[in-house]
């Protein structure tokens, strides 16, 4: 069984360790020695006006928010704030009394928390329409009335794009931890950028409707770098990435959310050394787009129109209710939502895969025919005791190569329901050095031939 403990890079903690130590050294010289203005905001301040930094501590947040300029500093103490809070200001620094401890290691004394929620407000609890802001040590909840429902949205505008950074947060109980979001109206095509990492998001369901059941949901945004957090609870999936490109996403860890990984219309993007188990052990939420209704069908989901897409080295175990497979190319997601168009250019290298319903990995057959994915490939992988195919690739997907894959204790280690090409027993796909007890077609040669050693350690 795998373990979901967590190993932090001694490196990054150090570091991390001491730029939030120079920070406070430089804060306790004095506000001009970073050039910038310290603001402070403490549940047991009376005051509910931010006027006169350094001096003034307020009650709440938006009021230190409003009076900050570019640069400044916000020193948010211990409580719960029930606000919604919009950042314009940029270079923004909103510090919870958190701040710098990671996010996933256990914070359970509620009374050391910065809690902002919006619950009431009709608005999600942070809103960032500014460059360069940093939100770090808070535990965040969004109005699951709100559109989005979300604990964090980074947006842009016509005015331009914006940057962030989200580091050491609880987001919870929201429809979605964290946003990002481009309007399709923007035709400059101007794209938030957000740097997520440390974060711990977990039992984001609440509300209806679209947006809901997502630790982050990515609409068109360009190079998000979402790094060793924690996802739990997330009942439609842990993270979504529709449109947008270059999205970087390593060593995250799941627990029964829904998919972890959603893909539609994403390019040269990067999913490695995450690890995941019991994928829709709690349940599956559906997505809803207008009137169409649809369920994640695995832990990392290839919807239409992706390319140069790499998905490596990562650790998948268990799934159950809709998430029946490891890797999907899926076809699930409606047509009149996502497109048609092919994948292509795809890699899925050197993942483990094991104790999934139906398939480790499979390449779906789209309704009605047509391509659905060609010209990737599927490389290292070792594929364990499914219900169904270790590795399956069915009608409409061709010139896939297949190297060096082991499967063992599925109903069928391998499957190629292509027909009419070159590959081993006429398949349109290559299998080469595949490794497996049964295959489909039988051969000669089948796709893949039976192991010779133990194919797990």
């Amino acid at each position: 069984m795998m373990s979901l403990h967590f190993m932090l890079n001694n490196r990054r903690r150090s570091s991390l360790a001491a730029a939030m130590g120079a920070l406070l050294v430089l804060l306790a010289a004095g506000a001009n020695a970073l050039a910038i203005t310290v603001w402070t905001v403490s549940k047991t301040s009376l005051v509910t006006v931010c006027s006169s930094p350094n001096a003034t501590t307020c009650n709440n947040i938006t009021s230190a928010v409003t009076a900050a300029g570019p640069g400044d500093v916000i020193l948010v103490g211990p409580g719960t704030y029930n606000e919604s809070v919009t950042i314009t200001t940029p270079a923004l620094s909103l510090l919870g009394a958190q701040a710098g401890k990671d996010a996933r290691l256990g914070r359970n004394e509620s009374g050391n928390e910065s809690v902002v929620n919006s619950t009431g407000t009709g608005n999600p609890a942070i809103a960032v329409n500014a460059n360069f802001v940093i939100i770090d040590g808070f535990t965040i909840t969004g109005d699951p009335a709100a559109t989005p429902p979300a604990g964090i949205v980074v947006g842009s505008l016509p005015s331009g794009y914006y940057w962030a950074q989200i580091l050491n947060n609880i987001l919870e109980n929201s429809g979605t931890g964290v946003y990002l979001y481009r309007p399709s109206s923007d035709s400059a095509h101007r794209s938030p950028y957000a740097v997520i990492e440390h974060d711990l998001f977990r039992n984001n369901t609440a509300g209806t409707g679209a947006n809901v059941g997502f630790g982050i949901l990515s609409n068109g945004a360009t190079g998000p770098v979402i790094t060793e957090n924690a996802f739990t609870g997330n009942k439609t999936a842990a993270i979504a990435i529709t449109g947008g490109d270059h999205a970087e996403i390593t060593n995250n860890t799941s627990e029964n959310d829904g998919a972890f990984v959603a893909y539609v219309n994403a390019i040269q993007s990067l999913f490695s050394h995450n690890r995941g188990r019991e994928f829709g052990h709690n349940g599956v939420l559906p997505i809803r787009v207008g009137s169409n209704t649809f369920y994640p069908d695995a832990a990392i989901d290839i919807g239409a129109g992706n390319s140069h897409l790499v998905i490596s080295d990562n650790d998948l175990e268990k799934g159950e209710s809709q998430i029946s497979n490891g890797i999907a190319f899926t076809t699930v997601f409606p047509a009149a939502v996502v497109g048609t168009a092919p994948n292509y250019y795809v890699t899925v290298k050197n993942n483990k895969i094991s104790g999934f319903p139906e398939n480790g990995i499979v390449a779906e057959m789209q309704t009605g025919g047509g391509t659905f994915t060609y010209y990737s490939w599927i490389l290292g992988n070792k594929v364990l005791n499914n219900g169904s195919d270790g590795i399956s690739i069915q009608a409409g997907n061709y010139n896939i190569t297949l190297f060096d894959n082991t499967a063992a204790g599925n109903s069928l280690d391998c499957n190629d329901a292509t027909t009419g090409g070159t590959g081993p027993s006429g398949v349109q796909n290559i299998w080469v050095n595949d490794t497996g007890q049964s295959s489909y077609p039988p051969g000669p040669p089948p796709p893949c031939t039976a192991a010779t050693q133990p194919v797990f350690e």
